[in-house]
């Protein structure tokens, strides 16, 4: 599968004006940005510790392509170096409950107020929260769906943006998380999903119906945020399901809200918390709190804090990590 991709990604832009600063074809082009993150964290761990990449351009002025891949996690086990946190991501390349080395990776044609995507991307669940690359997250920080859940699933999506861009509906049909092999399982997964930007208020409301091959689960997520000013910010998301380790994935209630204060185009912070619940399950709390420093001109380093404290499913944990993340970009063409 990791030939199949890089062959077709090497076909689509040497067939076209990608590489070519001669290309007389306006708005193609494309960005290669490598993004390794170390964390060091309390009790004694590698965080997020993990190496990524985004591939993003355009073909031509309607067609346009991303991709990205999640190529390694680096984490420790009874203090020692833990292989089997990279070898898990491509023993899973061809798993829909599992999320493996490359997160997304899909095609884009629009045409006029109408576009459509075809290849792997992120389903129609979650709010706020999932509209973050993973990689610029903490996770001890984040909801349960989005720590458990598999979000990338092979399908197309059709949408339509209205002429202020600040309305997005888009319907898919993606291959089903409890598939296990896409495709050959022939369980689907069919969602709607609805982005606003409304000035100070946007929302990413969501609803995913997934073949489970006993029924249907039908998830559905709103998110919402709120710019009181310049520097502050808040954000409501919530879910109709948690993950749990004991079933996975059930129906109940997730709620968290979030905090965001930038003082400077150098300083983030950010307060979250939340609150999960299911009938028959644990459930569980977490609080906890972030610092970004952003020392270039170019915010491309990131030097970030964060802890707090998890209690789920019967296990609760205080944390405290800090760490550097490092976006190395490059341009291609135009």
């Amino acid at each position: 599968m990791k030939r199949i991709l890089v062959v077709l990604a090497v076909f689509a832009l040497s067939s076209s004006p990608l590489f070519s600063q001669e290309a007389d074809e306006p708005g193609t082009g494309a960005e290669l940005s490598i993004v390794p993150r170390i964390d060091f964290g309390l009790p004694l761990n590698l965080g997020g510790s993990s190496l990524y990449s985004f591939f993003d351009g355009n073909i031509t002025e309607s067609l346009s392509f991303s991709v990205c891949n999640h190529w390694a996690n680096f984490a420790l086990a009874d203090g020692k170096f833990d292989a089997d946190a990279i070898k898990d991501l491509y023993n899973y390349t061809w798993h829909s409950d599992w999320t493996n080395w490359c997160d997304w990776a899909y095609l884009d044609y629009s045409f006029g107020n109408f576009n459509v995507m075809l290849g792997k991307f992120t389903m129609a669940v979650g709010g706020i929260e999932v509209d973050f690359d993973d990689v610029e997250c903490h996770a001890p920080l984040m909801s349960s769906l989005w720590s458990e859940f598999a979000p990338y699933q092979w399908g197309t999506s059709f949408g339509w943006t209205n002429d202020s861009e600040n309305t997005s509906l888009s319907l898919e049909a993606v291959t089903s998380p409890f598939g296990v092999r896409p495709f050959s399982s022939g369980l689907f997964s069919y969602g709607l999903k609805w982005t606003g930007e409304y000035g100070p208020l946007n929302n990413i409301w969501s609803v995913s119906s997934m073949d489970t091959g006993a029924g249907y689960f039908t998830i559905v997520s709103l998110g919402q945020s709120y710019a009181v000013s310049d520097a502050f910010s808040v954000t409501l998301d919530w879910s109709n399901a948690i993950c749990d380790p004991a079933d996975w994935l059930v129906y109940g209630n997730s709620a968290y809200a979030t905090i965001d204060w930038t003082p400077s185009d150098k300083w983030a912070f950010s307060l979250k918390g939340g609150i999960e619940s299911a009938k028959g399950y644990a459930g569980g709390t977490s609080v906890g709190c972030s610092a970004h420093w952003f020392p270039l001109d170019d915010d491309a380093l990131r030097v970030h804090a964060f802890c707090g404290y998890r209690d789920f499913a019967g296990s609760s944990d205080l944390y405290a990590t800090v760490g550097l993340l490092y976006h190395l970009n490059f341009h291609i063409g135009k």
